[in-house]
């Protein structure tokens, strides 16, 4: 499946999730690795949506490290989005010690790695 393609099927997943949703209901809860996924949640969900990052744009998702508020934002969670692909290593671990039970989506599930000149990318 192209990357496209791919991008495309994240946004469907998003807009079905929300798509449900009464538009008098509460904006879903949603939590993020990172300012990226952020952006694009909120671009799908609108005002259906509120949404927090927990990695901010001028972090390193690689170099995180979570904090006690970090784990009670994911335990509030109604949705869980994540890159994969060992981007945070630390977000397995959170989202265990947090006790969240959200559902969870893995933004790069489906996607090839490609090999390159410096290793695996």
């Amino acid at each position: 499946m192209r990357v496209g393609a791919r991008v495309v099927l994240f946004s469907l997943i998003l807009l079905g999730f929300f798509g449900g949703a009464a538009y008098s209901a509460p904006p879903v809860r949603v939590v993020t690795s990172f300012s990226v996924l952020a952006d694009l949640v909120r671009q799908v969900g609108g005002d259906r949506v509120r949404v927090d990052a927990l990695v901010g744009p001028n972090g390193d998702a690689h170099t995180f490290s979570p904090a006690p508020a970090d784990a009670r934002r994911v335990a509030q969670a109604d949705l869980i989005v994540v890159n994969g692909l060992g981007l945070e290593g630390w977000m397995d671990r959170l989202i265990r010690a947090s006790g969240a039970r959200a559902p969870i989506v893995v933004a790069s599930r489906g996607v090839s790695r490609r090999a390159s000149a410096t290793g695996l990318v």
